[in-house]
């Protein structure tokens, strides 16, 4: 098997896990394994609403899973990086990273682990020591032509057929639960 083949999967479970912290005033739709501008458009097709960035570039990133959560007309977008392996590392992270960055309007990402076998650790050795010593930026602002972006990550696993689990990564202000993911997407309709 390979990792697309778990998308439908692990997002109808994000979906639900995520409904359970938000209103009912919230909708939820996903695409998955697209060019982020067909993705965008596909999410604001599914929740009929406008596409919030009518006359910016979006790139032609070929991405995993897109979230879109809608409450009025406005909408907050969830970049989804997902790996199948049996441990993440810090190329998995960068990947994420550079693609928020790119894609600018997208603030907040969550790196995936499908997990692949049976490995006690789900981050390499190398990648864990980085976390541990608080040296990972999961939180940072990036300023292009006097434009400021935000952006704030976390670190999930999913076992197939099972649930979805979050690394720990508080002490760097990373995304640790689905409580601190509906603050950032309540924050942002306010």
């Amino acid at each position: 098997m390979k990792e697309i083949d778990f998308y439908g999967e692990f997002a109808t479970k994000f979906i639900k896990y995520l409904q359970g912290y938000l209103d009912d005033n919230f909708e939820i739709a996903y695409s998955q394994n697209k060019s982020l501008d067909s993705m965008i458009a596909e999410v604001c097709d599914l929740l009929k609403v406008s596409n919030p960035f009518p006359d910016e570039y979006i790139p032609k990133l070929k991405l995993d899973i897109l979230f879109g959560i809608k409450q009025a007309n406005k909408i907050h977008f969830i970049l989804v990086e997902a790996k199948y392996l049996t441990q993440l590392s810090l190329k998995d992270y960068s990947q994420l990273t550079g693609y928020l960055q790119v894609a600018k309007n997208i603030g907040t990402g969550l790196l995936l682990l499908i997990v692949k076998g049976t490995s006690p650790n789900k981050l390499s050795s190398d990648f864990g020591e980085i976390l541990k010593l608080n040296k990972l930026p999961m939180d940072w602002k990036v300023t292009v032509k006097n434009s400021e972006y935000d952006f704030k990550t976390g670190i999930l696993t999913y076992l197939p057929g099972n649930g979805i689990n979050w690394i720990e990564t508080n002490n760097i202000n990373g995304i640790s639960d689905f409580e601190q993911l509906v603050e950032i997407i309540t924050n942002d309709f306010q």
